[in-house]
């Protein structure tokens, strides 16, 4: 316990303000850590609420609906998983219709996934419920400000790198 505590204070010492509870005075970074856990808590219900689809199923599709006949790892790199994470997603949407898996032309080892119509129908009617309640939500930011945001979430998620995403952007 006073191990604990002589940690927490050295800490909170190296890092002014870090256990501000008010998100008028914490620094930047843990508002954008708050804020970002309880936009994917709300997320998971919207979606959840909107479709049987499950979030990664829904970026699943989402991603071949923007580029179709990837690979399984491309899939993963896009919706920022590990491959492995995918596979029973993957089971399911094929097994639900709403998916395919074909061999590539070129090389017969690789394996590439399709979206379906019926797995872009449900797509876009999933879509439209999410996007209605965070339409609901979200201020009404003027262009300029939030490419400032994007630019600077941007430099966060550039400054993590690979730590903590998930996934291979390897290849």
């Amino acid at each position: 316990m006073i191990c604990h505590l002589t940690i927490r204070r050295r800490y909170h010492r190296v890092v002014p303000g870090f256990a501000e509870q008010d998100p008028q005075r914490m620094p930047l970074t843990r508002l954008v850590g708050l804020t970002g856990r309880r936009l994917s808590q709300h997320w998971e219900r919207t979606v959840a609420r909107s479709t049987e689809l499950s979030r990664t199923a829904l970026l699943v599709l989402n991603a071949l609906d923007h580029q179709n006949d990837q690979t399984h790892r491309e899939v993963a790199r896009r919706c920022w998983v590990r491959p492995a994470t995918l596979t029973p997603v993957v089971d399911a949407l094929v097994e639900g219709g709403l998916l395919t898996r074909h061999r590539d032309r070129n090389d017969r080892r690789a394996v590439r996934l399709r979206i379906t119509t019926r797995g872009r129908a449900e797509l876009h009617s999933a879509w439209q419920a999410v996007r209605a309640e965070f339409q609901r939500i979200e201020p009404d930011v003027p262009a300029a400000e939030a490419a400032i945001v994007r630019q600077y979430l941007i430099a966060v998620l550039s400054g993590l790198g690979e730590e903590g995403s998930g996934c291979d952007h390897s290849g």
